[in-house]
């Protein structure tokens, strides 16, 4: 499977075989590091790792990762970069892709890390963002396979806050991979509906199930994995602590919510993790608040149930899988991309389009329309009847059957990384 030039922003954005794909690559790049053999593959080659969120695991993986691809790496954290402050993404991505092979970006909103990749003319990987956390599902969804053989019909629930980026991610992971996924917790910390509606949709082809619900009894009964993550995300201000422990309290994962899942269920956290009081900020809540312990206690932490350290080992394996599949062995990753269309209405008043393809830089793009339209111009974008395109560019032709009598919309030239907006018809 090629997904040489891919960013990895989402998992949304891959299918489930893609998916699996990237997960079996870890598998085997993971069984090559135990025995030892070498795969630094990419020597010479060089990733910036753009941190505005301190991170241990995340920086670490990245690191140790790229090293053993032969990777060179830059570390880039909110005092040694200009980004979003005196330089703008857009300038941000177009210098640093000149540079490195690949950027990492792990910081706050979402739209940061798509306009770096809109941008890069090399991968860009979702380190985290306040959304999503996409490389943490690999990590998790590889630990999952190594523990029980297989993803598809495994029962997951994630108790907490499931508005932020673990919960969106877990609900996407399980929905792609035909698991099924509960969001245990107080109606307030509920996903967004349109992501929920949108997983529902993706779990109704895969063979999964999107559940929300109040009731621990319920939402943990006979599950194969519990799942959870601190209270208070990164970044938000000390002033919610007292609501969110005062909510989130009848959810934190202990004993009794084990053994309703039963015997055979593991325990996952994505790290850190407030088990007791070894930490400052942990000593600090436990002053404040008189706990010893969070959202799952010690005792659950510590337990043989619990797989959160080879969850985090796995980060390394996923991460390098994410870094060897995207960045080319011949020189820059040629990324291919998505481009906005601004057609005149009336060109294709009537036409419905049906299929995008996706070239390199620089490349041709066209829209495939499934009825007949004329040889037209607006702008940038030509529609021509498909024999004349695959004359003019001789490389579509082994795209597009020879009977085809559909019409072809092309753009030359600079490109922007959006999707087209066409639904139905133009």
């Amino acid at each position: 499977m090629d997904l040489k030039g891919r960013d990895f922003l989402k998992l949304l954005d891959f299918t489930p075989d893609e998916i699996v794909y990237l997960i079996d690559l870890a598998a085997e790049l993971k069984d090559k590091k135990k025995r030892g053999i070498p795969m630094d593959t990419l020597q010479g080659k060089n990733v910036a790792l753009i941190f505005e969120k301190t991170s241990t695991r995340t920086r670490c993986a990245f690191e140790v990762a790229a090293h053993d691809l032969g990777m060179g790496t830059t570390y880039l954290d909110p005092s040694a970069s200009q980004i979003g402050k005196k330089e703008s993404i857009a300038d941000t991505a177009r210098v640093l892709s000149r540079m490195f092979e690949g950027i990492e970006y792990r910081g706050f909103e979402q739209e940061i890390v798509e306009e770096l990749a809109e941008y890069s003319k090399v991968p860009v990987w979702n380190g985290l963002t306040n959304e999503f956390h996409p490389t943490q599902m690999l990590a998790d969804l590889l630990t999952i396979r190594e523990h029980f053989g297989h993803l598809k019909g495994i029962k997951l629930t994630y108790m907490g806050d499931a508005r932020y980026n673990m919960g969106n991610s877990l609900m996407v992971a399980c929905a792609k991979m035909g698991m099924h996924f509960t969001a245990c917790t107080s109606e307030k910390y509920f996903p967004e509906q349109a992501l929920v509606e949108q997983c529902r949709e993706i779990a109704a082809r895969t063979g999964g199930s999107i559940t929300l619900t109040e009731s621990v009894e319920e939402g943990t009964k006979g599950v194969d994995v519990i799942y959870t993550d601190v209270w208070v995300s990164m970044g938000e201000p000390e002033e919610i602590w007292e609501e969110r422990i005062r909510d989130l309290s009848p959810y934190q994962v202990n004993r009794d919510v084990m053994k309703n899942a039963g015997n055979k269920a593991i325990f996952m956290h994505c790290l850190p993790a407030f088990h007791n009081l070894k930490t400052q900020i942990g000593a600090e809540v436990g002053e404040r608040f008189a706990l010893t312990e969070l959202e799952v206690t010690d005792e659950v932490f510590e337990s043989s149930q619990s797989l959160v350290f080879e969850e985090a080992e796995n980060r390394m394996h996923t991460i390098k899988a994410v870094m060897l599949a995207t960045v080319s062995t011949d020189g820059k990753a040629r990324k291919k991309r998505k481009v906005q269309a601004k057609v005149d209405p009336e060109l294709l008043e009537g036409k419905s389009l049906r299929e995008v393809h996706y070239l390199p830089d620089n490349e041709v793009q066209w829209i495939l329309s499934s009825e007949e339209c004329d040889v037209d111009q607006t702008g940038e974008f030509v529609v021509m009847p498909i024999e004349d395109a695959k004359e003019k560019f001789p490389e579509i032709k082994d795209m597009l059957s020879a009977d085809s009598d559909q019409r072809i919309l092309y753009r030359k030239g600079r490109h922007s990384s959006k999707w087209y907006d066409f639904k139905g018809k133009a």
